[in-house]
């Protein structure tokens, strides 16, 4: 019952999850994609030695990107940049802390309730602390989780 009940909740958690990075099409490589993102925005830039830098745009020109990272300002050269991710939309920390609390809890109850037999005394916590522990473990993993869930878009990428 365990491993029906694991593999459920494996399925469910892919099912779950959406794709992380959505393509745009035709600005795979087209510089004037970056130069076209809004000064504020956020933007994740991979460079080729594999150093990722996230932060807000400030500029790009024909040959640098200019962000803001934590205060301060960040140049990097265009040779140096592998793929720039413009990232939108607003982490859902909330609604993914309260589908983890459920989730959680249902799943505490459940491995908790394998445990129960009625013909013992106090084995009627084990599905009640199950529940108890399984939306706390939940409510964190879905707040973590929703932190990082933003829009994201590639808009530039050079092999």
């Amino acid at each position: 019952m365990r491993s029906k009940l694991i593999a459920t909740l494996v399925v469910a958690a892919f099912l779950v999850m959406p794709a992380q990075v959505v393509f745009a099409q035709g600005t795979m490589g087209n510089w004037k994609a970056v130069q076209g993102v809004t000064v504020n925005d956020r933007v994740i830039v991979k460079q080729k030695d594999g150093k990722t830098i996230e932060g807000d745009m400030i500029e790009a020109s024909e040959t640098n990107l200019t962000i803001s990272r934590s205060g301060k300002v960040v140049n990097i050269s265009r040779d140096q940049i592998r793929q720039v991710e413009h990232s939108r939309g607003k982490a859902e920390k909330g609604k993914w802390a309260a589908i983890g609390t459920g989730v959680g809890a249902a799943a505490g109850a459940g491995i908790g309730a394998t445990k129960y037999r009625s013909d013992r005394d106090d084995y009627g916590i084990y599905p009640v602390m199950g529940a108890v522990i399984g939306a706390g473990v939940g409510a964190v993993s879905g707040l973590v989780f929703g932190a990082s869930r933003r829009q994201r878009e590639v808009v530039y990428y050079a092999p």
